[in-house]
């Protein structure tokens, strides 16, 4: 007996639902799991996917650069802000190959249009833990700006950087009254209290000579 032509339509959908259910799965964790790390973030970060993205910028190599300086400069302003994140992700574990970010950051702290860009790009330059000319002198300029939110995060980004005794630009010098209110209400055997009055300290020494 002939199987009925709706039998043989009902096992090539039952078949091809099957593929379907199995396939994708499947196609996915190849994908993750063998596609350049570039490509996987390119992803993220066109979806929006923060805390994808943030995990593979982690992990992610030098081809992971190109990617996020392209998506700092988008023009969505929740994807620059997402990029943000990731890019903080990628300059903490990998401190050696950051400067073009660094550069990045530093760039939408001073010039973007967004409020909320801005305070996250200057949160984010935290990140850095190694001397930077750029990252102190841009703190340096936004200690001026007009925003009180932009000043603080400044101020805090740069108070950070001395209290982790980092070689910070001599030119800092010119706002230490602005940074000696930290003192007051610290506790002075902390450690980065103790290397924010040993800088204070040699900057009245200079001031001195």
């Amino acid at each position: 007996m002939k199987p009925s032509k709706f039998y043989l339509k009902y096992n090539r959908s039952g078949l091809g639902c099957l593929l379907l259910i199995i396939g994708t799965p499947v196609a996915l964790f190849l994908f993750w799991h063998l596609a350049p790390s570039s490509w996987i973030l390119r992803l993220e970060l066109q979806n929006q996917l923060g805390r994808m993205a943030y995990d593979t910028s982690c992990s992610a190599g030098p081809e992971a650069l190109p990617v996020l300086q392209e998506y700092l400069a988008h023009q969505n302003t929740n994807t620059r802000f997402i990029t943000i994140s990731a890019t903080g992700a990628y300059i903490g574990s990998h401190q050696e190959s950051s400067q073009p970010l660094i550069t990045a950051l530093c760039n939408l702290a001073l010039h973007d249009k967004s409020l909320k860009v801005r305070l996250h790009a200057i949160s984010t330059l935290r990140q850095v833990f190694h001397p930077s000319t750029e990252v102190d002198l841009s703190a340096l300029e936004l200690m001026n700006h007009q925003s009180e939110a932009i000043r603080f995060e400044a101020r805090e980004l740069l108070l950070i950087r001395i209290g982790r005794g980092i070689e910070v630009s001599p030119e800092l010098c010119t706002i230490r009254e602005q940074l000696k209110p930290a003192l007051e209400t610290a506790d002075p055997d902390n450690c980065a209290v103790k290397n924010l009055k040993t800088f204070l300290e040699k900057c009245d020494a200079a001031q001195d000579e």
